[in-house]
């Protein structure tokens, strides 16, 4: 994106977002025309510390207002920090008037909302801004000086026409919120929100073991991806690349084919994990990708593709107890997807719940306008509505089975849901040594639709190395038609389309290398009649050899056409 320096000169303090709250009106955000709610924390209060500033003079501005420095929690997010509320202060209008108290004296401060999955969300100083196609860029410089003093950052934020992402002179969150809704409700503005501090939920929960091996691949009852099948057909190319949008990857594993990441969190370069909690983005890259043959722990369902780490986040360490939450903000997402396109990757996975945002809708939107095809995993509370982001209509949500072939019990499902995967007693790969779930390389029994996310990209993997001229609406529509019916006849919103199906898809997606060969001997003869006849008017794969999704006179003809043939 193009960089800016141009500062805003409007000088005025907001004020009213205040009075609101004090006068105990409902607080909400502007959501693409929807206002979601938003609670405040009247426990603690958020600070941010900008790089230079002196900790004692920090400390002592927070004594002069009552906060005790010892209380700080140290937020995922460069520079934020969390501080109790004095305990004769602890209502929504004192949250709210201490901050204010705070930005007063020049430090930016915010009350700790709380979103509408419970989770905390803090509004910081910046602003991310889509302007209508049509609105020039001299129009928009001229709308946000009118509405909010400050300096435009970035232009085309993220790849995304028309986004710009801007620093406010604000010192209140709640002032940020109040500017961001104004901003929204303009006709020239399809979206404004703050570029807030949330929490991102990783979509697992660790097990005592329940099933042994890798079942998901393959097992006795065949509830499986029928993995080792398609590996017969190819085990992945490495030009086919996943992008795990994650906590980090610890880049150096034995067992994960893997190339360098980046990280968009401001932690630490690379991609890899940057505290004891950063364990979930491992587990969820060796589903796809554990490397094959090497006489060590795990193998993933597209093993010679590579995986990369997008690092969007930091996880929540509260002294050394791993929460399962990572902080992050809209700006890394919108980045990492914007890497996903610009650094040749063809398949995203999201293995995680998040605050909506519309810059984030976009990003997904335009990296799948630029061939990325996404996964993302519905949730782990068993309720019937999938959870964002896996509700966005550019992505695929996927829920999680069971080893007996049910859906996982904690699995969300319903309206949008796409495909399921195995998602329950799942081993994977683990940070090396002490580091990560548990100790050694690998780790056991690992329940979460964080699992069964990955395990569908690795089967879209599969597609693509098996046919890299594909698109990302000719992906889809194979996975969906090839995966395994359950429920109802059809689509369900129990299960998607089926239980996805690795050997039934790149079979669809490979060009036949033998025409008229059914059977997959290299020879056309009886075997290959018989395959068409016992699975006449069916809706295949199998005896299905032209792709159609229907054994009929077409694939008769090809096995007549290439009679005694041996390929």
């Amino acid at each position: 994106p193009m960089r800016q320096a141009s500062v805003m000169t409007t000088c005025f303090t907001l004020t009213a977002a205040a009075v609101t709250a004090a006068s105990g009106q409902s607080l909400s955000y502007n959501y693409l025309g929807e206002h979601i709610p938003l609670g405040v924390d009247a426990t603690r209060i958020a600070v941010f510390a900008p790089e230079g500033q002196a900790d004692t003079d920090l400390r002592a501005l927070l004594t002069r207002h009552g906060i005790d420095p010892a209380t700080r929690i140290v937020n995922g997010v460069k520079g934020w920090q969390t501080y109790e509320i004095p305990a004769d202060r602890r209502e929504v209008d004192q949250a709210s008037f201490l901050a204010m108290e705070i930005g007063a004296d020049g430090v930016f401060a915010s009350p700790v909302f709380i979103d509408q999955r419970h989770q905390p969300l803090i509004m910081t100083r910046d602003l991310l801004i889509g302007f209508k196609a049509g609105v020039t860029p001299e129009k928009a410089r001229e709308i946000l000086a009118a509405h909010v003093p400050g300096e435009v950052l970035d232009v085309d934020f993220g790849g995304l026409a028309n986004v710009y992402r801007f620093r406010t002179a604000l010192t209140h969150g709640l002032d940020v919120l109040e500017v961001g809704n104004e901003l929204a409700d303009l006709p020239e503005v399809d979206f404004a929100e703050s570029d807030f501090i949330v929490k991102g939920v990783s979509f697992l929960t660790p097990n005592d073991p329940l099933y042994g091996g890798l079942w998901g691949l393959n097992q006795a009852n065949d509830q499986d991806m029928d993995a080792p099948e398609a590996w017969d057909i190819t085990t992945g190319d490495s030009s086919v690349q996943v992008v795990v949008l994650d906590v980090g990857m610890q880049q150096n594993h034995p067992d994960l084919n893997q190339v360098t990441g980046m990280d968009f969190s401001g932690s630490i370069p690379g991609g890899g994990p940057a505290n004891e909690c950063d364990n979930h983005g491992t587990a969820v890259a060796g589903c796809v990708a554990a490397i094959i043959n090497n006489n060590l722990g795990v193998v993933g369902v597209a093993p010679d593709c590579i995986v990369k780490s997008g690092k969007i986040g930091t996880s929540t360490s509260f002294f050394g107890l791993c929460l399962g939450t990572f902080d992050s903000q809209p700006s890394m997402l919108v980045n990492a997807l914007n890497w996903s396109v610009t650094s040749g990757a063809r398949v995203t996975n999201s293995s995680f719940g998040y605050t909506n945002s519309a810059a984030v809708n976009s990003a997904y939107a335009s990296a799948r306008t630029n061939g990325v095809i996404h996964f993302v995993a519905t949730g782990n509370d068993g309720s019937s509505t999938i959870s964002y982001p896996a509700n966005l209509p550019s992505v695929n949500a996927i829920g999680a089975m069971a080893a007996s072939g049910n859906r996982a019990t904690f699995s969300q499902y319903g309206v949008g849901i796409d495909l399921s995967a195995p998602g329950q007693g799942i081993n994977s790969t683990d940070r090396t040594g002490a580091d990560g779930y548990e100790a050694g390389d690998y780790v056991s029994a690992l329940d979460g639709t964080s699992f069964a996310s990955p395990y569908a990209a690795g089967v879209a993997a599969l597609v693509i190395s098996a046919n890299p001229s594909l698109t990302v609406d000719e992906v889809e529509q194979i996975l969906y038609s090839t995966a395994v019916d359950k429920g109802v006849a059809g689509y369900d919103t129990t299960f998607g389309w089926g239980f996805i199906n690795a050997y039934n898809a790149v079979l669809a997606a490979a060009p036949p290398s033998c025409p008229g060969d059914a059977t997959g001997d290299m020879m056309v003869d009886f075997d290959d009649l018989n395959e068409v006849l016992i699975n006449w008017g069916t809706a295949g794969p199998d005896g299905d050899l032209d792709g159609s999704n229907s054994v009929d006179f077409d694939d008769l003809n090809l096995v007549l056409s290439n009679w005694g043939n041996a390929c």
